[in-house]
């Protein structure tokens, strides 16, 4: 179990490393996405160790069709709530001019490249997060101890999203985003326990990740 929770925690590790290091400024797009890896290698290199088979014990695509609709309900109150926060709130408490100079320099997203990051970002970086945090992290370590399979990867998730912005907003709204990421990381792990397949998250995760990347459109073209 140690081993297991030591690779939930690493690719925060390496988001600490790439941040002190200062790689997304060096190296852009590349050294902004060093930490992906660990997303990936690790948990197959522990699957394969474990005898894990990850199309059966972490994917599970044979039960695709379980939880949709349920998912596609929670992830369209997903948009809502993303949406109506940052519209009744967004003036309030972001420094819109500076988060779109923030997301230039560090994601290198800009008006001109975010209707190219968008989609990779909604379905592919979502694939890649719901097999990491939800199958392996959550799937597995549940199984161990259930306490823990239900916080640790979900804490991680959240700090993860935090990570890189944390120093672009204020207390308050940096608080709502802890209390709103750690929610649907828990929703989300629900929704995986419950159907018992990748497919019903993923589609959460996805609706989730239309509203994020719809917020940032707005920012870039508004």
């Amino acid at each position: 179990m140690k081993t297991l929770a030591a690779l939930i925690l690493l690719p925060l590790a390496m988001i600490g490393l790439q941040l002190a290091l200062d790689l997304d400024t060096a190296w852009g797009i590349l050294g902004y996405s060093l930490y992906k890896l660990f997303f990936i290698v690790p948990p197959l290199l522990y699957c394969w160790a474990k005898g894990v088979s990850v199309p059966r014990d972490i994917l599970k695509f044979k039960n695709w069709r379980n939880g949709l609709c349920g998912a596609a309900v929670l992830g369209g109150l997903a948009v809502l709530i993303f949406w109506g926060a940052y519209y009744l709130l967004g003036d309030l408490l972001l420094d819109k001019a500076m988060i779109v100079d923030k997301i230039a320099d560090q994601f290198k997203v800009t008006p001109s490249t975010v209707f190219l990051i968008a989609p990779i970002t909604i379905f592919a970086n979502s694939f890649l997060e719901e097999f990491f945090y939800r199958g392996f992290a959550f799937g597995l370590l549940v199984k161990k101890h259930r306490r823990l399979g239900y916080l640790l990867p979900a804490a991680a998730f959240t700090v993860q999203h935090l990570l890189f912005i944390y120093h672009w907003v204020s207390p308050l709204p940096f608080a709502l985003a802890v209390v709103g990421l750690m929610v649907f990381a828990l929703v989300a792990q629900a929704v995986y326990e419950k159907a018992d397949s990748i497919v019903a998250p993923w589609l959460l995760h996805i609706f989730g990740d239309v509203a994020m990347m719809g917020i940032a459109v707005t920012l870039l073209w508004g």
